[in-house]
């Protein structure tokens, strides 16, 4: 927990436009979610193994730090609630929200002055999660909402994957050896007729 701690103290001071990952340049598009008309930026940290930032999937269980980095001022100021849901093929996120959550966060105001946002979750089932955030100002009149995807551990998807670079890997070397394996080609001097001495 310690480390944890660290760490976002590290990624706090360091500022809100990516600097806390190392990155040069703007962020990965598929880090970032939309929160209403305003955007935010999704990253999970393993320390325990790695101090690797990840997006779209996070590839093992355990605890995992995750970050969100509001990229406007306007977010700074709103009331935030953060869930982190389990995604079953739920065709709106209100449907079965309760039953769906793994994780929450009642609604309060988290972000620190440099616009970042940090929590540990324990994941303990592999599979597909929605990072949920609902953003509220002050007088209740403005709401947004965003939704991230992302994966944890050995999903179906990697394993679907796996099998397509195995079966590509397979057919490759299939052709190799078929090639290698051909008739000998005739020597060039050799005429129509001709016998072998």
């Amino acid at each position: 927990m310690t480390k944890a701690i660290l760490l976002a103290i590290l990624i706090a001071t360091t500022g809100a436009e990516g600097k806390a990952l190392a990155r040069v340049g703007p962020e990965p598009r598929e880090c970032v979610m939309n929160v209403g008309p305003v955007q935010m930026m999704f990253s999970a940290f393993q320390q325990q193994k790695t101090l690797e930032p990840f997006c779209r999937h996070v590839p093992d269980l355990g605890p995992t730090l995750i970050i969100l980095d509001a990229r406007q001022g306007e977010l700074r100021s709103m009331t935030l609630e953060i869930r982190i849901l389990r995604d079953v093929g739920q065709q709106d996120w209100r449907e079965n929200l309760d039953a769906n959550t793994d994780f929450f966060i009642a609604p309060n105001k988290y972000i620190s002055k440099t616009g970042t946002l940090n929590f540990e979750h324990y994941f303990k089932v592999d599979g597909n999660y929605i990072a949920l955030v609902k953003a509220t100002t002050d007088d209740g009149a403005r709401e947004y909402v965003g939704q991230y995807y992302f994966s944890v551990g050995e999903t179906t998807e990697r394993y679907i994957l796996f099998a397509m670079i195995l079966l590509v890997l397979c057919f490759v070397s299939l052709g190799i050896w078929r090639r290698d394996k051909g008739e000998p080609t005739r020597p060039s001097h050799a005429f129509e007729g001709e016998t072998a001495p």
